[in-house]
């Protein structure tokens, strides 16, 4: 499959150009390769790419203006971009332009994290492609969750499944988190039913934020989400879910005035050889640690057995 996947390399330094280019090769990629924003755009009418990994800052035309010029047009609007950018450029351009950046390496990059991105980002492509447009799909076949924005149920089978066969097939760990609002039923409650909509909408921003960009969060149904964690195993899993616990517990929630103190617990379930290939035992024990969890007081995460 990776030789018909190409992946345009946009970076004015041609050393690290070169270097990318040369370890996507080697993992089997076609790579086509631009030093410039003008020569990128001329790269993409030529041959239309699979992805782009494109420099936030280059002199002429930068990344933010190249992403811009590609998204209004229709033939490269959909073509997922991971930007290229040390710490420092990141904190500076995302304090006026957040929404636009979606995907992000530092530099220098990390050979493995590289690998696991373009990987994650290509098979997201894939399943998109795979289940088509939102526009052509309804109720539980949609894409997308009309509350968070996020991916939903539907979205997060396929890509389980997608992730359990390389999981498979190149020995590498994949670790699941579910996890829920502890106060739902009391949320509910309250007389104004979008208020439970506008809280969960604050949770998935908050969860975006301190989620892993190499991670899958996908909004199951009422305050369940999900979240995938290719080549993570149960420790990192937990690293994550209590990293997201204590982010959620320090998170202020309001709705026309009114505050509201939340708190999640989470379910963890690290995939095993003996499951299943669709990821129906990976959701379920995870879905009962969460459960478990929930019984025992909430605000907790915990491993499932």
């Amino acid at each position: 499959m990776k030789q018909n996947q190409n992946i345009l390399v946009v970076d004015d330094d041609k050393a690290h150009a070169l270097m990318l280019a040369e370890l996507l090769k080697d993992a089997g990629y076609g790579v086509v390769s631009a030093n410039d924003g003008f020569r990128a755009l001329a790269a993409c009418k030529v041959r239309t790419p699979d992805l782009i990994l494109l420099d936030l800052t280059m002199p002429l035309m930068g990344g933010i203006e190249v992403l811009k010029r590609l998204k209004a047009d229709e033939r490269t609007k959909s073509i997922p971009i991971i930007f290229l950018a040390t710490l420092g450029e990141l904190r500076a351009i995302l304090e006026f332009q957040e929404g636009l950046i979606q995907d992000f390496l530092t530099k220098p990059v990390d050979p493995t994290e590289l690998s696991i991105r373009v990987r994650t980002a290509l098979r997201v492509k894939s399943l998109k492609e795979k289940l088509g447009p939102p526009e052509k799909h309804t109720g539980e076949l949609s894409l997308t969750d009309a509350v968070t924005g996020l991916q939903n149920q539907h979205f997060l089978n396929e890509f389980v499944k997608a992730e359990i066969a390389q999981c498979c097939r190149y020995s590498v760990p994949l670790s699941l988190i579910i996890l829920a609002i502890d106060q739902e039923a009391q949320l509910k409650q309250v007389e104004n039913p979008k208020v439970f909509d506008k809280v969960i909408a604050q949770l998935a921003t908050y969860l975006a934020q301190a989620t892993r960009q190499c991670d899958v969060l996908v909004r199951i149904n009422g305050s369940e989400f999900a979240l995938v964690l290719p080549h993570t195993d149960r420790e990192g899993a937990i690293e994550v879910a209590e990293r997201l616990r204590n982010t959620i517990a320090q998170s202020s929630f309001s709705v026309n005035d009114s505050a509201f103190v939340i708190s999640i617990s989470l379910g963890i379930c690290q995939f095993a050889p003996q499951m299943d290939n669709e990821g129906k035992i990976l959701l379920s024990h995870a879905r009962a640690a969460l459960a478990q969890g929930q019984a025992s007081g909430g605000n907790i995460t915990l491993l499932a057995h």
